[in-house]
């Protein structure tokens, strides 16, 4: 005989999580603290794992606990769609879509995309944090998480949203200056140093003559690439940086690429999901705009 579970206490389980207490879940639910308990008790009898950690103010999920509550709320949030899609009469997306992303992505590409899609889908609520931490989204319990750059090896499920390019550019009034024509002679140029990166300062050019590393010298350093492209079209120094976040800016002629005739390193932009075996339909309409808009 096939056991049944009541899945009324994956929902309470999961407002546990979110909320980090058994008294925030009960308000959360507009049920006693009482019911909560048990049906949490009675979850991880069932299961025969400690889902929680406890202390005297909150609950931390256990390693089993955070893969499980992975897997319930994309459970619950899939039953939650199906009714609404039986009520409107429609396949609506709704739900919570937490999304963190870097600063320089999330600004000048992912909030544009957040915005046209809150448009689109107002039922969906939709939580952006930026940060240049890269959080893991099972962890930290994001729906999609952007990274740029290259992938280090994990559980997660990732698809590439797009290719990019380290680019070397200038104000053109400093470029015309500096006249340069090798990457040695970036080693006496004002630099604008990116400190998000885990080494602003030496790089490896490939070009005609192969490959050639310099030390680049930096009176200015940031943490967040639109200041640092700011800072370099007020002709303060060069800097590298990616091709999407300086291509308005070479378009319009704010901006010039340095040593056209070599080139950096080549990355990529990607999102990062938890390995569950289903999504909620909003994740899955996000990623398709994602990739439109990435695309165009």
């Amino acid at each position: 005989m096939v056991k049944r579970h009541n899945l009324n206490r994956l929902a309470h389980f999961i407002a546990v999580v979110e909320t980090g207490s058994i008294t925030g879940a009960a308000e959360a639910l507009a049920i006693s603290k009482a019911v909560v308990s048990k049906q949490l008790k009675t979850l991880e009898e069932e299961l025969g794992v400690s889902l929680l950690v406890r202390n005297s103010r909150h609950m931390v999920p256990t390693d089993a606990g955070l893969a499980f509550y992975e897997r319930c709320k994309s459970i619950v949030a899939q039953a939650n769609e199906a009714f609404e899609t039986i009520a409107s009469g429609a396949e609506v997306p709704s739900g919570k879509l937490r999304i963190t992303a870097p600063v320089d992505l999330g600004m000048t590409q992912i909030t544009p995309l957040v915005a046209d899609f809150a448009k689109s889908y107002p039922a969906v609520e939709l939580d952006l944090y930026l940060s240049d931490d890269r959080l893991d989204p099972v962890s930290h319990r994001f729906d999609i998480a952007f990274r740029v750059g290259w992938l280090e090896d994990s559980s997660n499920v990732a698809r590439k949203m797009f290719d990019f390019a380290e680019t070397i550019v200038a104000a053109p009034a400093l470029a015309q200056k500096l006249n340069v024509t090798h990457p040695r002679d970036l080693a006496k140029v004002a630099f604008v140093a990116n400190r998000a990166l885990a080494d602003p300062y030496r790089w490896q050019f490939t070009g005609p003559e192969g490959r050639c590393s310099v030390t680049l010298r930096s009176g200015l350093i940031m943490n967040v690439g639109p200041a640092l492209r700011s800072a370099v079209e007020q002709g303060a120094g060069v800097a590298i940086l990616p091709d999407y976040l300086v291509q308005e800016g070479l378009d319009s002629g704010t901006l010039v690429r340095l040593l056209p005739d070599w080139t950096l390193r080549a990355g990529g932009v990607y999102a990062v999901f938890p390995p569950v075996k289903f999504r909620q339909r909003a994740v899955e309409l996000f990623l398709q705009a994602a990739l439109k808009h990435f695309k165009s």
